[in-house]
């Protein structure tokens, strides 16, 4: 196997735009951190997953980025594009 084109540790469609390197923050309460991360928890997410998520779905549209996921899951499940 030839080493020409060595392979990054993350694949280029990990996220369908690209590399995350933008950053968000912001304070928010106790009782707000303490109720995000129960959420995240509870959806076996990191936060930053979550946040992740609700961001895209609020700037994208859930029908987007529904639509996105499903695009991937078909890829990796080799249905559709043959």
């Amino acid at each position: 196997m030839s080493n020409d084109n060595p392979l990054s540790s993350r694949s280029g469609t990990s996220n369908p735009f690209g590399k995350s390197t933008e950053e968000v923050k912001a304070r928010i309460p106790f009782e707000i951190k303490e109720g995000f991360t129960r959420i995240a928890h509870e959806n076996n997410m990191t936060e930053s997953e979550l946040l992740r998520e609700l961001v895209m779905i609020r700037v994208l549209g859930f029908d987007r980025v529904k639509k996105i996921h499903e695009e991937r899951l078909s890829r990796v499940a080799g249905i559709g594009h043959e």
